[in-house]
């Protein structure tokens, strides 16, 4: 990684890490609030046995699974360090809950269409 990309990484990551300390948003939704919405909202309308597609940048699949997952704060950090824009992330909502099955697959952004692949 160049040193411009790792000081803007830097730069991402303690944002980021900001974001999940506030308790109280100054200006828009606390990180709490957008993760859970992030784990409730994709299988909040659908019945038993559907599917749904959501296309999104990389935030939201990287909240949502990590709400499901209960991972750390360091945790979320590192997902979203590697989280493909446009990645297809799937889910199973069952009787008791709902469990990520996918996580950032991007197979569709490879070979000839690997200069199509964004981050953050």
């Amino acid at each position: 990684m160049s040193q411009q990309a790792q000081s803007v990484q830097d730069l991402f990551d303690h944002a980021l890490l900001g974001w999940m300390r506030d308790a109280e948003a100054t200006d828009g939704e606390t990180w709490t609030a957008f993760s859970e919405r992030a784990a409730a909202e994709p299988t909040a309308s659908l019945g038993r046995g559907r599917d749904a597609a959501v296309v999104t940048s990389g935030g939201l699949p990287t909240a949502l699974c990590s709400a499901l997952l209960s991972l750390p704060r360091e945790g979320v950090v590192s997902l979203n360090r590697v989280t493909v824009d446009a990645s297809v992330t799937a889910l199973a909502a069952g009787a008791s809950g709902t469990t990520p099955l996918t996580f950032d697959d991007h197979a569709h952004l490879v070979g000839d269409r690997s200069h199509m692949r964004t981050y953050r």
